[in-house]
């Protein structure tokens, strides 16, 4: 179950709105996380990743590339692969991931939103993986950040 330094591997399982809990919330989508204990939790994301993830699990396809198509293809013109994506913070703002990118350079960490995290790491066919403190607190009392 667990990954490199407290980590766990996860699962996206779908993305859903938000259930009402304010006017300001209304709506929003969440994304559905699954361990491999089959333990699942909800993980805030925005709109357009919402979407894109969306997209993704179902295996739809669009006529033009999306932004995440766009950044991957960007990494491979530029001789960089996406390596891996971990879920490991959380603010105010919202959640954050870590992208470990390999490049010519050597490896590259860049840290994005969780949810453009998981779009990418969907596209890329690559596990995500959210760290041990990130995923207790997701675990707390609500079931959600």
């Amino acid at each position: 179950m667990a990954g490199n330094g407290g980590e766990i591997r996860v699962h996206p399982v779908g993305v859903f709105e938000q259930p009402l809990e304010s006017e300001e919330e209304a709506g929003l989508p969440v994304l559905l996380l699954r361990d491999e204990a089959g333990r699942e939790f909800h993980l805030p994301i925005g709109s357009c990743d919402g979407l894109a993830i969306h997209l993704a699990l179902t295996q739809q396809h669009v006529s033009r590339p999306l932004t995440h198509d766009l950044a991957l293809r960007l990494l491979e013109k530029l001789s960089g692969q996406l390596q891996r994506v971990v879920i490991d913070a959380y603010s105010e703002e919202g959640c954050h991931a870590t992208l470990s990118i390999s490049t010519p350079r050597g490896p590259q960490l860049l840290e994005a939103r969780a949810g453009d995290g998981v779009a990418l790491a969907l596209r890329a066919d690559l596990p995500v993986f959210i760290t041990e403190e990130v995923y207790a607190r997701a675990r707390g009392p609500s079931n959600s950040l």
